[in-house]
């Protein structure tokens, strides 16, 4: 079962997944905190997680700060903004997690402004000895309209997520019928509207990611222990 959850519940939705404990983080970047179609395909993708216990963070639920330019991550010091605001509670979530797959709606062709802020102060784990490297990463987005910017969202998740070391990956479903990520759109092919839970396309592009990511965290788990 998906479940939004916050640090003080983090261990309880470790998952056991062909022997191994692991941890697969969904983070959802609208700023909407309820009847958000980017949350709903984001779900989907972790319930599609083997036994199904996983932890979401919706980005909105936190209080994170701009950066502001300052560089004290790169002399190696703490965040000043760090002090005041809820990233060291995402942080020690995500340094725990296997895999973070990130959904994010498209706002005139690029991701929100409160998850940007959260890709601009997760810097500092970068520069803490690359925190976030080889985790498992996996990417989703939404739009309003059916060409309303979809792959340059997923670009700049991918190249986010290379640029901290993670490991990208994509779904491998019908190579003549699903996408390499979790994508969809408001409008039909029609013009007419839709929720995401009538994209069906979306919908099972979302739940191959899932199960893409957790397969790819297994095998690289399995090679450690």
């Amino acid at each position: 079962m998906t479940k939004d959850t916050s640090i003080a519940h983090a261990g309880s939705l470790y998952i056991r997944y062909r022997g191994f404990t692991m941890l697969i983080v969904g983070i959802c970047g609208s700023p909407k905190k309820e009847h958000s179609n980017t949350r709903s395909l984001l779900e989907k993708a972790l319930k599609a997680v083997p036994n199904g216990q996983t932890m979401l963070l919706n980005i909105a639920d936190y209080n994170i700060q701009h950066c502001t330019g300052c560089d004290s991550c790169v002399r190696k010091k703490p965040c000043p903004q760090s002090a005041e605001d809820d990233m060291p509670k995402i942080e020690k979530i995500l340094v725990d997690a296997d895999a973070i797959i990130i959904a994010a709606p498209s706002y005139f062709t690029s991701v929100p402004g409160v998850l940007k802020d959260f890709i601009d102060r997760s810097r500092a784990m970068k520069m803490n000895n690359h925190q976030l490297k080889d985790k498992v990463f996996g990417a989703i987005t939404y739009a309003g309209l059916r060409y309303g910017g979809q792959e340059h969202v997923v670009d700049v998740l991918n190249r986010y997520a290379l640029g901290q070391g993670m490991i990208v990956v994509g779904s491998v479903g019908s190579p003549v019928k699903h996408g390499t990520f979790g994508s969809g759109s408001l409008q039909t092919d029609t013009g007419s509207w839709r929720s995401s839970e009538e994209d069906e396309l979306a919908v099972k592009g979302c739940e191959l990611l899932g199960q893409r990511v957790a397969d790819v965290a297994f095998r690289l788990r399995s090679i450690g222990e």
